[in-house]
């Protein structure tokens, strides 16, 4: 999606271009490399960043590339041919801009995070792995796990909250001589999973096989199960 929107920004710079060129007189065109510099140039520009969606941000402030050219051009009489694709250099900043928002939207209507469809599109070759002591000796339901996915709702990690459970379990209130043992919340790993995005995923299952941790390059989505787990002892399951 991402790819498709920058594409979508040249391609419209490009545009823009072309109706420039083509709008110019044949002796005050200039040659097309140092068009693509003036292009390119012109995109070079002081930022401001700024958080939207939970994403970084930068909406060009100055037109730093333009002043360059200017300064450049208009001793040698030549600002007046280089003037328009410099400025649709320093406005390609504008559309990358709208085009990474229109990133956003679209992602949101085709792989909605609350949805754990959007990250187990095809489970098909998934396997269970044990990636805690804590974890037990089971084995994953397929055909219950297939079913069980449209049941999978999304609710807000409470990071804060597991790591104080964890840290209860290393710093007891009550001592005792015992060796402590950590109960991982979640001591499970899904491999095999295929998304949506196309994205690198893992995916961890909780002790009782009734949470989905779902963490991408950018964020963790938890989805939680009111129905039976999907899990099963070895023993039971063969």
């Amino acid at each position: 999606m991402e790819l498709l929107c920058i594409l979508l920004a040249w391609g419209l710079i490009a545009v823009l271009v072309i109706r420039i060129y083509l709008g110019q007189d044949a002796e005050e065109r200039p040659k097309l490399w140092k068009i693509i510099i003036a292009v390119l140039l012109g995109l070079f520009s002081f930022t401001f960043s700024f958080p939207l969606f939970n994403e970084p941000f930068s909406i060009a402030i100055l037109p730093l590339g333009v002043w360059i050219l200017y300064g450049l051009l208009n001793r040698k009489g030549r600002w007046q041919a280089y003037r328009k694709y410099a400025w649709t250099g320093f406005g390609g900043n504008f559309i990358f801009l709208s085009t990474a928002i229109l990133a956003i939207g679209l992602a949101t209507v085709f792989y909605p995070s609350d949805e754990v469809r959007t990250y187990l599109t095809d489970v098909s070759e998934v396997e269970l792995l044990v990636t805690h002591p804590s974890g037990g000796e089971v084995k994953i339901n397929e055909e219950k796990f297939k079913d069980s996915l449209s049941t999978f709702n999304y609710e807000r990690s409470n990071v804060i909250q597991w790591f104080e459970e964890i840290r209860e379990q290393i710093w007891p209130e009550e001592e005792s001589e015992e060796p402590v043992e950590i109960q991982e919340k979640f001591p499970y790993l899904l491999t095999g999973v295929k998304t949506k995005t196309g994205d690198k995923i893992r995916v961890y299952v909780e002790q009782d096989g009734k949470g989905l941790l779902v963490t991408t390059k950018e964020k963790q989505h938890y989805y939680r199960s009111k129905t039976a787990s999907f899990l099963e002892e070895r023993g039971n399951a063969e």
